[in-house]
């Protein structure tokens, strides 16, 4: 890669922190990460947690896109960065019925004022922009890239809005941007919330995993670092417009914590308890990635059972500090809707 320095925003996230360590270990590029929070503790930062990553090629900024934009848009100015590889959203689908101003000022408005500085900057080269396979809405046959979008939660309205903004820079304006949509992403370092180590926690804890309709919707999960394998490739040449990453089959919730328990050793009918299912689950997500098979020679590389037991063993070497760590999902925006963006 030609680029000299890439801007990952939402670098605390789960696959944020997983892009800034990629581009540590495999590019001589300049990465700044930003987050509206403070840096992770480093459990959640493979480029942290493991050697190998060249630190001084990496600084943080503490900066929320949407209530500090001045800030952020100083910070662009001064950084001028070649690659912008856009992550920072607010993703939990549930929450996004209660609170969607949050959720459209910060995956639609600050996605579009992002993008419009850049385009009008001078010194972007690519734009990477972390989507949703939600944007579509339930599926029973596998989505091609120019499927219509039906999103069906406040949360996947959000993310489409900002996809069709980008789409319109990029044929309006050559705006070199790239979207990539992804089936459920997983892996070690992921939010401990989530369904694979949350089932992990549990299970040492002794509490039972809860099933939403019984376990029965069905996710195709796709490791994060087959994801991050993906963006690599579309930055080393001039792909633009969308991209899906997913694997080619997919499975139950209930089968996926079957998997977790097996693979820690505990009996899944002991573990788990079916319970109503949650508000807006759609039934089934199914992404066709032949065109990133065509264009970018992609294929999924780390198999669901590999990822599984990496992911159990994660919770495993760092039990003292997961331990100290909420297991819920904790909504830092309360007063969002009410900001004021400079």
């Amino acid at each position: 890669m030609n680029y000299r320095t890439a801007l990952v925003t939402g670098s605390n996230c789960f696959t944020g922190a997983h892009v800034v360590d990629a581009l540590l270990r495999g590019t001589g590029m300049r990465v700044v990460g930003t987050s509206r929070s403070a840096e992770s503790h480093p459990m959640f930062l493979p480029y942290r947690d493991q050697p190998g990553a060249e630190l001084d090629r990496f600084a943080f900024h503490q900066i929320d896109l949407h209530t500090q934009w001045a800030e952020m848009r100083a910070l662009l100015d001064d950084v001028r960065p070649d690659v912008i590889i856009h992550v920072a959203a607010l993703s939990e689908v549930a929450l996004s019925h209660e609170k969607p101003l949050d959720y459209f000022h910060v995956n639609t408005d600050a996605t579009v004022r992002l993008a419009d500085h850049a385009r009008r900057a001078g010194w972007l080269q690519r734009f990477v922009h972390i989507s949703s396979a939600e944007i579509y809405g339930a599926c029973t046959d596998a989505i091609h890239e120019t499927a219509p979008l039906n999103p069906t939660t406040p949360y996947a309205a959000s993310k489409a809005a900002a996809d069709m903004y980008l789409e319109t820079l990029r044929k309006n304006f050559d705006f070199p941007v790239s979207l990539i949509c992804s089936t459920n992403v997983y892996g070690a370092y992921q939010q401990l919330f989530k369904i694979i180590p949350r089932t992990a926690i549990y299970l040492r804890l002794g509490k039972k995993v809860q099933l939403h309709g019984g376990g029965q919707a069905i996710k195709a999960f796709i490791h994060v670092r087959d994801v991050v394998d993906g963006i690599l490739k579309v930055l080393g040449g001039e792909h633009y417009g969308k991209f899906h990453f997913s694997l080619d089959f997919d499975r139950p919730i209930r089968e996926v914590v079957r998997l977790v328990c097996e693979t820690a050793g505990q009996d899944f009918d002991t573990a788990t308890q079916d319970v109503g299912e949650r508000l807006g689950q759609d039934s089934r997500y199914w992404l066709d990635s032949g065109r990133a098979d065509r264009e970018l020679d992609w294929r999924p590389h780390v198999s669901f059972e590999q990822g599984v037991r990496e992911t159990v063993a994660w919770i495993d070497r760092h039990w003292d500090e997961v331990a100290r760590q909420p297991l819920v999902y904790q909504h830092k925006h309360e007063a969002l809707a009410d900001a004021v963006p400079a």
